[in-house]
């Protein structure tokens, strides 16, 4: 087995007096063995948090209170390998603790997370029970109590019977001392496994032959004791929304793409973290890209802009669409313009009347063409007003500022002309269309009216 207790002779001897000699005379000269380890050789919670030691020097010093971890900290170090035991820390609790990634964590960051919120007392004792709830929010007390009876048989059931109920146990052993270990099972034969933060052995009655003292602490984490160690495993996933449009979705032809207001908002499983949902960020920002190269400028129609997120281990899309519309022209005058089979001439295929929409798809000089299924023909240019391409109002058809009964009428119009006229000629533009489309179906019809008399 690898040591944990990467330190001097000297300091485990100290160690041993100051923290209810909790290292022992066989730690200490175990010690005396090992070598140390850099202060930057990052902790592994996967690898290594079973074997963390309150000696290691990699966080010994960490102050608590008037103490240090490596003096004192036998309990904060037991939190700390409950909490990646249970697998209890997600994106809240790393913010909490002040570290962006799980392998972070160790008993330092933990006892560095107390002192922010004065959590210990100046002898280096927990100040409040409750406090880890706070840190590590899947983390929730249950009591400080002791054991009906200490005998080898007794605590074993008594251990096993709260551990079947979901309590992780941090335990006091029976050293002479003031010691906490971390209870990580219990056989059928009365054995007890153990992480204990100041020894190498995991078997309980090896390491302190007078078994357990009595006192406990029970708590819940994530996962029951014994369920899967270090973190829980999480199958990645990414999400993405639109949380608002860009301010503009129609433009005129000729015009670039402006994704100005645009934002989406992402979530998901991180495989290390958990679940997560970010705020609101623009189309345009860290891990989120735009794929608008189906967006043609210099032709009429609706395109297709991708939004892409990637967060390395996972990536989504979504899809929002735009219009080039300015091909859009109508009829101002009370006289009617004529659509004809040729330019300038031939057979009349259509009459337009006053405040008739139609898509120019082909410009020949003064002429353009329209063309649908049931009409097809050209009109003179100089007889048609092209329409302005702008957003309005949800429900503001008249785009006068108001919702009122004058937007419902133009509604009504709109959907009893609809049903004679060809699909190419329409009584409303593209943007009061929209506007048009109170319940965001991408339809409008009688369901945006019941909206419309909800909300006039």
């Amino acid at each position: 087995m690898q040591h944990k207790k990467i330190i001097g002779i000297l300091t485990a001897i100290v160690t041993a007096a100051c923290c209810g000699a909790a290292g022992t005379a066989s730690a200490a000269a175990k010690a005396a063995e090992e070598t140390s380890v850099s202060s930057d050789q990052a902790a592994s919670v996967y690898s290594e948090y079973r074997e963390w030691s309150q000696l290691d020097p990699r966080w010994g010093n960490t102050p608590m209170g008037g103490t240090t971890i490596r003096r004192s900290g036998c309990l904060v170090t037991s939190l700390a390998i409950m909490a990646v035991h249970s697998g209890s820390i997600d994106s809240a609790a790393m913010a909490n603790l002040g570290i962006s990634d799980i392998e972070q964590f160790d008993p330092g960051v933990l006892a560095n997370a107390y002192t922010s919120v004065g959590g210990f007392s100046g002898g280096g004792a927990i100040s409040s029970w409750g406090t880890i709830h706070t840190l590590i929010p899947n983390i929730t007390w249950g009591k400080d109590a002791y054991l009906k009876n200490t005998s080898k048989t007794a605590a074993a059931n008594e251990l096993s019977s709260l551990m079947d109920e979901g309590w992780h146990i941090i335990a006091r052993v029976n050293n002479g001392g003031y010691h906490w270990v971390y209870i990580e099972s219990v056989g059928e034969d009365g054995s007890i496994t153990m992480c204990d933060p100041a020894m190498d052995t995991h078997d309980l009655y090896e390491g302190y032959p007078s078994g357990l003292q009595g006192e406990y602490w029970a708590l819940k984490g994530t996962n029951a004791p014994g369920t899967s160690g270090a973190a829980p495993e999480y199958e990645a996933a990414l999400g993405i929304e639109i949380t608002s449009l860009p301010e503009r979705t129609i433009f005129q032809y000729g015009e670039e793409l402006d994704l100005t207001g645009g934002t989406v908002t992402l979530s998901g499983v991180d495989p290390k973290t958990g679940e997560w949902t970010g705020e609101p960020v623009p189309m345009t920002s860290e891990n989120v890209s735009v794929d608008a190269s189906a967006y043609d400028p210099d032709a009429f129609g609706s395109y297709d802009i991708v939004v892409k997120a990637d967060m390395g281990y996972a990536s989504a899309e979504t899809v929002f669409q735009v219009t080039v519309c300015n091909g859009e022209y109508f009829v101002s005058d009370d006289s009617p313009v004529a659509v004809y089979s040729e330019q300038g001439g031939g057979t009349m295929q259509f009459s337009l009347k006053k405040g008739n929409v139609v898509h120019i798809e082909e410009y020949n000089g003064q002429y353009g063409l329209i063309t649908s299924d049931d009409v097809s023909g050209w009109i003179d240019m100089s007889q048609l007003v092209k329409t302005e391409a702008h957003v309005h109002i949800k429900g503001d058809l008249n785009d006068d500022g108001i919702v009122d009964k004058y937007d419902l009428s133009l509604l009504n119009s709109y959907l009893q002309n609809r049903e004679h006229l060809p699909s190419c000629i329409s009584t409303l533009t593209v943007s009061q269309l929209d506007a048009a489309d109170l319940n965001g179906d991408g339809n409008v019809d009688l369901t945006d009216v019941r909206e419309f008399l909800t909300t006039i």
